[in-house]
């Protein structure tokens, strides 16, 4: 009797030991999914690969990227949202998706609440960019052409709502131009609606452009964030041009709302150690991309603020906003 009441302590003790096991495993014991919120090849696809080749060294664990692209960004953001808050699954985030759209139409999450901003990794740079064969050379030649056609002129961006769409709309308001919005599922299919001759002038990043550019297939007539590209050093800024702001986002990394403090300090670290990393650097230099780390709590509190500032310039925009 006395054995078998021995036997069964330690069997319950054996179930104890692989229950409890799981819970106090070191983070991470298995591989990580990023979940990429824009098509392969995009910038924000193309930034992250080279990150988490330096990341996945620092986690000691694979980090396997998945794009789920769509709706401005939304759709892989509301995957991260909705997945479970153990710190396997992360993913790329841009600024409207959190900032902006979700004023604008219903998202399938609440951003600051289901979701934590781990860190931001990467300032984007954008340009307005039309045909290499295009009959405009400079931004005044392009606008000109504009006004002249009233109605006719299309734009592209890589969705409504995105600082892509609102920011040219912003330009044309300042300009009073009449000209039509067209938004793309990412900037791969900007990139080749432009490319095709299916609208007149893109808003797109430098790294979707990047070959284009050298290639002559795609010229750029205004940058439209705050630096002049690499690529093409001649064409000036916005600010350069007499317009009173530029276009401001960031990609982050993001991770479901309650994620384990191990997790997110672990994640933090290694997406840090990719953003300095020189061969990360020197590899994201070449496509006109410039990493940049900031922490989680200084970026939630910019995306807050960037937040309220469109809010108020969605309506002089002309863009309905939820109530």
């Amino acid at each position: 009797m006395f054995r078998l009441i021995i036997i069964f302590f330690s069997i319950l003790s054996l179930g104890f030991v692989q229950f409890i096991s799981p819970a106090n495993a070191e983070y991470p014991d298995k591989p990580v999914k990023l979940i990429v919120n824009f098509s392969a090849g995009g910038t924000t696809d193309t930034a992250a690969r080279l990150m988490v080749s330096k990341a996945t060294e620092i986690l000691k664990q694979a980090i396997i990227s998945m794009n789920k692209p769509g709706a401005g960004g939304t759709l892989g953001v509301s995957y991260v949202a909705r997945a479970k808050n153990d710190g396997y699954t992360i993913g790329t985030c841009n600024m409207p998706a959190v900032a902006i759209i979700p004023q604008i139409r219903e998202v399938p999450y609440q951003p600051f609440k289901d979701l934590i901003q781990v860190c931001a990794v990467m300032p984007y740079e954008y340009a307005l960019l039309v045909r290499g064969d295009a009959p405009w050379n400079t931004w005044d030649e392009f606008i000109a052409h504009v006004k002249a056609n009233p109605g006719k002129v299309t734009y592209g961006s890589v969705g409504t709502g995105t600082t892509n769409h609102l920011v040219t709309a912003r330009i044309g308001k300042v300009l009073g131009l009449d000209w039509k919005h067209v938004p793309f599922q990412g900037g791969v299919k900007a990139t080749a609606a432009i490319l095709g001759g299916h609208v007149d002038i893109i808003n797109n990043t430098a790294a979707s452009v990047a070959s284009s550019l050298r290639a002559g297939k795609i010229k750029a007539l205004l940058i439209t964030s705050e630096n002049r590209f690499s690529l093409t050093p001649d064409v000036p800024t916005m600010k350069e041009k007499g317009f009173k702001f530029s276009q401001i986002s960031y990609m982050s990394i993001i991770a479901p709302a309650g994620i384990p403090d191990q997790a997110r300090n672990m994640i933090e670290k290694a997406f840090k150690a990719a953003v300095e990393d020189k061969g990360v650097l020197k590899s994201t230099g070449k496509l006109d991309l410039h990493p940049k780390f900031m922490s989680g709590k200084e970026y939630q509190a910019l995306l807050q603020n960037l937040s309220n500032e469109w809010g108020g310039l969605l309506t002089q925009l002309g863009v309905k906003v939820q109530k």
